[in-house]
């Protein structure tokens, strides 16, 4: 075995271990150490803090586009690059360290980093000034469209409809830039195909025919791209409204020309193809309604009910914090119906979009309150138990404690079924509390 280490020694000039150590392997080894240390610092200290510079540029509009692409650097991919980078140089310092020929490998290298200088400075720089003409148009579109169609949609809004207007405009505005970088994309696509010698004519051809293979499988999505064009153009709803459609009901975080994001009162998100929306039920647009049924027992008197209905519907219409989302106070439109145990009395009243549910919370905690000190009875459902007239009488045994507690005597009580309903009903306020102690009953 020692002399097959020694015939490698020899191999590569040496005379002992010792010499290989101290000429050669000592700087391997040092190789490898600041690789795994330059690694090391990149890992925990350069990439965190490239991290918090992208997400502080992000929060920026200026500068939301150069933070996504340091955001970039931030990720584990890039992180597996550096390490392999880091890696190669090692390993190639360390194989010419110990004797081998790396000429070719760093002839290699220097050859495709001279070519691609050359071709960067020759041809390159017009694709990067291409990229960066894209970059400048996609900024300005996202700057420029947004503030073209609020200021067309608020100019156009009456008095009263600035929250509708923006909705509108916000909705529009998404769609219109979205629209516009895609062709901006594709333009600048083809213009750098062209510039790097790709035909273009081909490309475009197997997109023709692999259109048409396509188009008969995407029937559904130029449905719901067609669908979505006219829930658009004819303001159905928008960003920001509450609405039912394809079965759920939700607010409306996000319109396209594809599909529609809901979410509904638990937090779900329902995405829906706009293709799915037959019936669409706008539940906030322009004005919302608070609609409320109130029920009262046939022993009160209507008139004076209707009163003070009508009462706490001015007296929330003036309240300083609910009078602002009052269109019109609520107020009673009709007696509605006749029920099992109630009088049920409508009251409606027009409120600002969205703030129909928070306004009907608010009435029904003031009528309640305000019938309880009126005395005026909310019914709620009774039930009678009736035994019938031919029903056999009830034997109950009642239990008399013994002078000793120890021995009880018992006597029967025969009743008729009146007596006996009462007498349930009495049991019944007993275990309550209401008449005996709840162990001083024998079932």
């Amino acid at each position: 075995m020692n002399s097959f280490f020694d015939s490698i020694l020899k191999y590569f000039g040496y005379k002992s271990w010792e010499e290989w150590f101290f000429q050669e392997a000592i700087w391997a080894i040092t190789s490898i150490v600041i690789g795994i240390v330059a690694w090391f610092v990149f890992h925990h200290y350069i990439r965190p803090r490239l991290g918090n510079f992208s997400k502080s540029l992000i929060k920026k509009d200026e500068t939301r586009d150069l933070g996504i692409f340091i955001g970039l650097l931030d990720t584990k991919f890039f992180d597996f690059l550096i390490l392999i980078l880091f890696g190669s140089i090692v390993s190639i310092g360390i194989f010419s360290i110990i004797g081998f020929d790396v000429t070719p490998i760093i002839s290699y290298l220097t050859g495709g980093l001279l070519n691609f200088v050359y071709w960067f400075f020759s041809e390159g720089i017009i694709i990067f000034v291409m990229i960066l003409v894209l970059w400048i148009l996609i900024r300005i579109v996202r700057r420029i469209i947004p503030k073209i169609v609020t200021s067309f949609v608020l100019g156009r809004a009456e008095y009263g409809e600035h929250d509708e207007a923006e909705k509108e405009a916000n909705t529009l505005s998404k769609v219109f830039t979205g629209g516009a970088v895609i062709i901006i994309l594709i333009t600048g696509l083809f213009m750098i195909l062209t510039k790097l010698e790709i035909p273009v004519g081909p490309i475009l051809a197997g997109f023709g025919v692999a259109g048409i293979a396509v188009g008969f499988g995407a029937q559904h999505v130029v449905r719901d791209i067609i669908s979505g064009i006219f829930i658009i153009a004819e303001n159905q709803y928008r960003t920001g409204d509450v609405v039912g459609i394809a079965g759920q009901v939700g607010f409306v975080e996000d319109l396209n020309l594809r599909r529609t994001i809901l979410r509904d009162l638990e937090g779900t998100v329902h995405v829906i193809p706009n293709g799915e929306v037959t019936v669409s039920s706008n539940r906030t647009k322009n004005y919302s309604r608070v609609v409320l049924d109130v029920g009262v027992a046939y022993k009160e008197n209507l008139e004076r009910v209707i009163f003070i209905l009508n009462q706490i519907g001015n007296e929330i219409a003036a309240d300083p914090v609910f009078g602002l989302y009052i269109i019109t106070a609520p107020q009673v439109l009709r007696i509605q119906s006749f029920d099992d145990s109630a009088i049920t009395i409508k009251m409606m009243g027009d409120c600002k979009p969205m703030k129909q549910w928070q306004l009907r919370g608010e009435l029904l905690r003031r009528i309640k309150a305000r019938f309880d000190l009126e005395g005026i009875e909310i019914p709620f459902p009774h039930q009678t138990v009736y035994w019938g007239v031919d029903q056999p009488s009830l034997t109950i045994q009642e239990k008399t404690p013994s002078k000793n507690n120890k021995k009880s005597s018992s006597k029967t009580i025969s009743t008729k079924p009146e007596d006996i309903e009462q007498m349930l009903a009495q049991i019944a306020l007993a275990k309550r509390g209401s008449i005996w102690n709840e162990k001083d009953i024998d079932e």
